[in-house]
């Protein structure tokens, strides 16, 4: 029987780091697609833009507002898949990833600054090393606009591009890569053993493959924090939203809130600002930002960005629109109601390692490592965001990966 001919469209804006993503990942394993640009300045942009709102409401039932929205027509069938991960495209596309071979050196989880920089240090000292990832390589770099604190850039690089280098050098010496795949569990060698007694380490994915290694790092990164206040979960992607850079086309000319004192939050808030939207107000629980005196002073600077310190939302109102929010003003004890358009939120971040058993994790779940980044498992270590202490930067995560590396070459040299 013949195969039928499958036809992939893309619908998203150039500047988007989900869509540039998908994109990317098509590109990479050959599969064309057709690419419609809801910001063009023409009757076929506004029609994809009316597109993109009607799929939304359709697949979730609410007028959400995500991209990209990627269709997938087969036959007589019509599939919509509403910002896809580049494991979901795969496992729907049916595109296998290839290894060489089960056993390796080290196995590393996690493809972000962190893990790529081990690899890099592992390979180049002769070791077999397999990286798995199970979405973007560089991790939250790759959705990095612009990285300006990076050593070693001085005109600064976008984090595609940095994230497109740090694999470039990875596979000069040899590591191989598997995305997207998720590891969904390490466990010791034998059925009943424990890290301490067993030399080996197994690693399964999602897809399931098992691999198995003599030392293991988790750098599996982390995701926003969300916010859980009275009627949130009915606006989530369609007033209240965790990525600027995907989501802020939808409120040009806009009034938004940003919730958040820290670098994060006052990023995105120049982004939005000065891209997209026609006001910004900062939204602070403590009674200063957390920010950096530079990016403080940016903020400061900027004409139609307010900060509001000791503030917090109690509630969200609203169905399948932001009707209002209602705000405590915490040095006044004063309750007032605001209506903003939508509200983008940036207020920590939370490690991805739930498929971790056996190792010891703080309360709220960042690996728990000694001075030498080794968890409480024998053999299995961690760098980068999802380690307690680390403090969320390209750099450090970069740093604590290659100090990883030289931990489990010593461990390596003992095995």
């Amino acid at each position: 029987m013949q195969k039928k001919e499958i036809i992939i469209n893309v619908y998203g804006a150039n500047w988007c780091s989900d869509c540039k993503r998908t994109k990317k990942y098509l590109g990479e394993q050959q599969i064309h697609y057709n690419w419609f640009d809801i910001e063009k300045e023409s009757p076929e942009g506004k029609k994809s833009y009316d597109f993109v709102l009607t799929a939304n409401e359709k697949v979730s039932g609410k007028p959400k507002r995500k991209i990209p929205v990627v269709v997938i027509i087969e036959g007589s069938t019509t599939e919509l898949i509403i910002e896809p991960s580049n494991l979901e495209l795969a496992e729907r596309l049916g595109i296998a990833s290839k290894v060489t071979k089960d056993f390796f050196h080290a196995i590393i989880v996690g493809a972000g600054p962190a893990g790529l920089t081990a690899a890099i240090y592992l390979a180049r000292d002769g070791y077999d090393v397999l990286v798995i990832e199970q979405s973007t390589i560089g991790g939250q770099s790759f959705i990095t606009n612009k990285l300006d604190n990076f050593p070693g850039f001085p005109e600064g690089i976008t984090g595609a591009k940095f994230a497109e280098n740090i694999k470039r050098q990875a596979k000069r010496f040899g590591v191989e890569i598997l995305v997207p795949d998720k590891v969904v569990n390490i466990s010791p060698c034998h059925l009943q053993g424990s890290f301490a007694d067993c030399t080996f380490k197994v690693v399964k994915t999602k897809s399931g493959k098992e691999f198995t290694c003599l030392v293991a790092l988790v750098a599996t990164g982390s995701q926003y924090r969300q916010l859980v206040v009275p009627g949130s979960e009915n606006l989530l992607g369609i007033s209240l939203h965790y990525c600027a850079t995907c989501d802020g086309f939808f409120y040009k000319g806009k009034n938004i809130f940003v919730i958040g004192g820290g670098n994060s939050a006052f990023e995105e808030s120049l982004f939005l600002k000065n891209k997209f939207v026609n006001h910004v107000t900062i939204l602070i629980r403590g009674n200063r930002p957390k920010a950096s005196s530079v990016l403080q002073e940016k903020v400061n600077d900027t004409k139609g960005i307010d900060t509001w310190l000791n503030c917090e939302i109690k509630e969200l109102i609203g169905e399948n629109k932001l009707e209002k929010v209602i705000l405590i003003h915490k040095d006044t004890g004063e309750e007032k109601e605001y209506h903003p358009d939508g509200i983008f939120v940036f207020i920590g971040l939370l490690p991805n390692t739930k498929f971790l058993e056996d190792i010891e994790l703080d309360s709220r779940n960042f690996v728990i490592t000694d001075n030498e980044l080794q968890s409480s498992a024998p053999g299995i270590y961690a760098a980068g965001d999802c380690r307690k202490g680390s403090v969320k930067q390209a750099v450090t995560s970069a740093g604590e990966g290659a100090t990883a590396a030289l931990m489990m070459r010593h461990y390596l040299e003992k095995s």
